[in-house]
């Protein structure tokens, strides 16, 4: 007996997009996954990894450069009726009323008068706003506002719900309560939705909500990992399982942030991308690291006491790591003697210490050699942009540049002329004979 199809399938979809300096942006590559039936779905990884645009893509918004998505065993061609989908902000026209904003996609359906009041006043109760329904959106509070989102959605009565981060914008006990609410909707069978695909970057939440997770990693976007989620519902958040379940995913997710690859050895040292980071970020995560107890502590703790976002954090920390200032076994994060060398003193210390860590890291030195070769000690801007799109051809090129710059001037490597468009190696200056 044939197995019947998944509701919904992405086979091999890469995304690309030319940007508007004619450099080309791989979001997605070779992504394959299914939405199976009666399921939750999360996507999780850092930002940039493509989670949101494989949503649309899925949800019919896009289609992808390559590759095929397939609802019930056929290609999606434009946006998938079946389907709804739910965002961080809310979208809420504060002139309508709360009926109002939930009927404003039944129009779209053929539902209209009567049959499309019954159907928005069945969604405003599903999600607990009885009474509220000639409120106006100014009136309501930030979940309230959320809850009119998702009976918007429910309100057309989708087959598949997409949730783009749909409580990021909340409190964490608003949060906690309405995703509580919306597995116990779904659970019950209480509306026609069969599945839902959530992306978040709670691992809490990712543990919380769904029976399947899949952990992305970046450059491009792509699925490192798929774990099963055997937890039954309800989720109990302060359970020992649960918490081994997020230990198990943030397992998973550190690796893919912080992988610990070694090059072969005797490998030639070859350019790598810098993470786009401040000078500030690498130095404030040496201090922090430096006033705890050995000067250490896990990546995800140190994202929580800094009240930066965790992908931020690995960002930073992977900076410092490829200037040996910090090593990451694991998710812990230890500073180095490199490190604590680079905190030194003063300033004169800090630029000294910078100084020797760029010229040894391959990228820096690269750029440093570019300026130095050339008889005025200066490089042109199209010049290192040209080279950096040939090394990397899907990391914006200027982005990457400006960091460049930002950290040469801190090791008092290089500076940068914008009128004249140009890269100089401070050494090498005319005027410095």
């Amino acid at each position: 007996m044939t197995a019947p199809p998944p509701l919904l399938e992405a086979r091999a979809v890469s995304q690309r997009y030319h940007l508007p300096d004619g450099q080309l942006l791989e979001a997605l590559r070779d992504v394959s996954l299914e939405v199976r039936p009666r399921e939750v779905l999360a996507l999780v990884g850092p930002s940039g990894c493509g989670k949101s645009t494989l949503l649309r893509l899925l949800a019919g918004l896009g289609q992808p450069t390559s590759g095929v998505v397939l609802h019930r065993g056929e290609p999606v061609r434009g946006v998938l009726a079946s389907a709804a989908m739910v965002f961080q902000s809310f979208a809420l026209i504060p002139w309508l009323t709360v009926e109002q904003n939930v009927g404003m996609g039944l129009g779209s359906l053929g539902v209209e008068g009567t049959d499309a009041q019954r159907a928005a006043r069945t969604a405003i109760e599903v999600v607990g706003l009885s009474g509220f329904e000639r409120a106006y959106p100014p009136e309501l509070s930030g979940g309230m506002k959320q809850r009119v989102g998702f009976a918007r959605a429910l309100a057309v009565e989708p087959e598949l719900l997409f949730m783009d981060e749909p409580f990021g914008a909340l409190d964490p006990l608003t949060a906690e309560h309405l995703r509580t609410q919306v597995i116990e909707i779904w659970h019950s069978g209480a509306t026609r939705v069969e599945s839902l695909v959530v992306v978040t970057h709670s691992l809490d939440e990712a543990v919380f909500l769904a029976g399947r997770i899949a952990v992305f990693g970046t450059h491009p976007g792509h699925i490192r990992a798929m774990l099963d989620n055997p937890l039954d519902y309800p989720r109990d958040e302060g359970s020992e399982a649960f918490r081994v379940a997020v230990a198990r995913l943030r397992g998973v997710l550190t690796e893919t942030l912080l992988p610990e690859a070694e090059p072969p050895r005797g490998a030639p040292a070859m350019p790598v991308p810098f993470p786009r980071v401040h000078v500030a970020e690498v130095v404030g995560l040496l201090d922090h690291l430096l006033a705890r107890p050995g000067a250490r502590g896990p990546v995800f703790e140190l994202a929580e006491t800094l009240g930066v976002d965790y992908d931020r954090m690995t960002s930073v920390v992977r900076a410092a790591e490829q200037l040996t200032w910090v090593r990451t076994p694991g998710e812990v994060v230890e500073l180095t003697a490199a490190g604590r060398e680079a905190l030194g003193h003063g300033p004169a210390d800090r630029q000294a210490a910078a100084r020797d860590q760029l010229l040894r890291h391959p990228l820096f030195a690269r750029l440093v050699a570019m300026a130095s070769g050339e008889e005025e000690g200066a490089v042109d801007d199209a010049d290192v942009l040209a080279d950096l799109t040939i090394l990397f051809p899907f990391v914006p090129a200027a982005s990457l540049f400006e960091t460049l710059v930002e950290w040469g001037r801190y090791a008092g490597l290089l500076d940068h002329d914008s009128d004249a468009g140009r890269v100089e190696a401070i050494g090498k200056r005319p005027s410095d004979g």
